[in-house]
């Protein structure tokens, strides 16, 4: 009896140690971060660069029919003060079905002298990657075959979208019509809360982004608006949010809260807007906080008690949305979803484990949500686990699940010496995570080249335990009519030059200092280990004694 007593305490001790380990290995769930961006002003001596890049941010992804990611990014090139100072650069970069990275190209050459070049990258029906980006201060589009792509000539020239424009979002439906989003400054709106603040537009192409749409304002507000946000679900309903309150671009507003719309007939009708703000009792909570007391919300210097920012869009296979927001006044997430396509919402229900990254740090960064093939709900978001202490420490960038009753604990996917920002999350036949961001090495600008923070591009992906759920086929578009004429006064980017990076860089290194959730996961995984061969070889001898004893 005592033996068979011992030899169960054992076996449940081995046990721990196997759950021990399991552990340990889930906190490597996502691959390290490898950095797609080339080597740039500040990471080596000038001498020593291929190209004199500057800096590498804003990135935007898409995947291909087979698998292959396509990363697109604003880059630029420093140059002489009488060259305009700095060339933008719309960058790219592919993983191939396979993992291996092609080398970086030049996609194309937007523009000069600094102007930001945002970019929303998807893939339609037709086999061809869309693109909607800035160049200069204008809103563009261009395509090309997806297999091709990396091969700058084979994009088509940019077509112009809008003759002034920020923010960017593009997506392609079912039946391969293009949806066009992007914020624009309205020199008409005199709101002194907001003075000449931005807009929402939108546009639709039904040949492939040779023609568009009339313009329409789709926010008609004139509190400004930031961050569009846009998705198509399986029965072709277009579903958008974004920020309203503030526009960033226009340097005026506070921010509101966030808007939803969703249009059933292709664009052609939305419906009334669903404003997503703080819950009461957090409101209540807030006004009890010291310089908020006796206050109505419009006294208080500054965004309202309520407002909220960087709301995120995902829509699941019934079509219904769900989205991820923060309060502007706290450093709380919260969520909200809809069980009816979006007519109805539940309220909003703070989100566990995390809190928001410091307002103060950024006022630019998105939150990404994606659902995978089981239905769940995964986002991407710049913050801290909760009971971490910040002090100066930079944020991490975490992915946490939401199983449809719960979100699951959060995994780091990098926290270290860098700045995350703007994650991008996309996945694969539903079991195939791959995010890309980028990083900055410190947070403010300095007033010369070389007192610019370092911004690099990062990319990971991590594989669930789904089996995989393929897209839908690819289909044969109707030919495209013939190019029309370019407007007057649209000015031709220049032919891009692709770069062939040397082998050092083209195998894309991860990162060069240990990451602090990979060091930790691999000492846990090790103690595991020996703890477990230490109690089989206990348990071996165990039994060998008893059967001597036996015998």
């Amino acid at each position: 009896m005592k033996t068979r007593f011992a030899l169960t305490i054992m076996v449940f001790v081995l046990l721990i140690g196997i759950a021990g380990e399991q552990t340990a290995r889930s906190q490597g769930f996502w691959t390290a971060p490898v950095e797609l961006s080339p080597l740039q002003y500040g990471q080596v001596p000038p001498e020593r660069l291929e190209r004199r890049y500057g800096w590498s941010w804003l990135p935007d992804m898409t995947l291909g029919p087979d698998g292959s990611v396509h990363v697109v990014w604003y880059g630029g090139l420093i140059v002489d003060q009488r060259e305009g100072g700095t060339i933008d650069l719309l960058m790219y970069r592919r993983r191939n079905a396979d993992g291996s990275w092609e080398p970086v190209r030049e996609l194309l050459a937007p523009g000069v002298g600094g102007y930001t070049v945002r970019a929303s990258i998807v893939l339609g029906r037709d086999g061809r990657l869309h693109l909607l980006y800035r160049a200069g201060t204008s809103i563009r589009y261009s395509s090309a075959p997806w297999d091709t792509a990396i091969q700058p000539q084979t994009w088509d020239e940019g077509r112009l979208v809008s003759d002034s424009g920020y923010y960017v979002a593009l997506a392609a439906d079912q039946k391969g019509v293009l949806h066009a989003f992007w914020s624009d400054v309205v020199a008409e709106n005199t709101n002194p809360q907001c003075f000449q603040c931005g807009e929402i537009f939108y546009r639709r192409s039904t040949d492939n982004g040779a023609t568009w749409s009339a313009i329409v304002n789709l926010s008609q507000s004139d509190l400004g608006e930031n961050r569009p946000q846009v998705r198509v679900d399986t029965l072709n309903r277009i579903h958008i949010v974004w920020d309203e309150g503030a526009d960033w671009y226009a340097g005026q507003g506070q921010p509101h809260y966030g808007v939803y719309r969703r249009s059933d007939d292709g664009g052609e009708t939305w419906t009334t807007p669903v404003k997503f703000r703080l819950p009461t009792t957090v409101v209540q909570l807030l006004r009890q906080q010291p310089g908020n007391r006796q206050q109505s919300t419009n006294d208080l210097p500054g965004p309202p008690l309520e407002a909220v920012q960087q709301t995120a869009l995902t829509v699941d296979a019934a079509g219904n949305p769900f989205v991820v927001f923060r309060g502007v006044r706290n450093d709380r997430l919260y969520f909200q979803r809809s069980l009816d396509g979006g007519d109805t919402w539940t309220p909003p229900v703070e989100l566990p484990y995390v809190r928001a990254r410091n307002i103060g740090d950024n006022n630019l960064d998105y939150y990404s949500l994606a659902n995978d093939g089981a239905g769940n709900v995964h986002l991407l978001m710049v913050g801290f686990t909760a009971g971490t202490e910040t002090g100066d420490r930079p944020p991490a960038l975490i992915h946490m699940t939401f199983d449809g009753t719960r979100w699951l604990p959060p995994r780091i996917i990098m926290q270290n010496d860098l700045y995350p920002e703007l994650p991008r999350l996309a996945i694969y036949e539903g079991n195939q995570l791959h995010a890309v961001w980028f990083t900055r090495s410190r947070l403010f600008e300095g007033d010369r080249p070389e007192d610019r923070p370092i911004h690099q591009i990062w990319y990971s992906s991590a594989r669930l335990n789904l089996p995989p759920r393929p897209g839908l086929p690819l289909f044969t578009p109707t030919p495209l009519p013939p190019t029309p004429t370019a407007a007057a006064g649209v000015v031709v980017e220049p032919t891009p030059t692709p770069i062939v990076l040397p082998e050092t860089i083209r195998n894309a290194p991860p990162l060069q200092e240990p990451m602090n959730w990979e060091r930790g996961g691999l000492a846990v995984i090790g103690i595991a280990l020996a703890f477990t061969i230490s109690i089989l070889g206990a348990i071996g001898g165990l039994i060998i004694f008893i059967r001597n004893r036996r015998h």
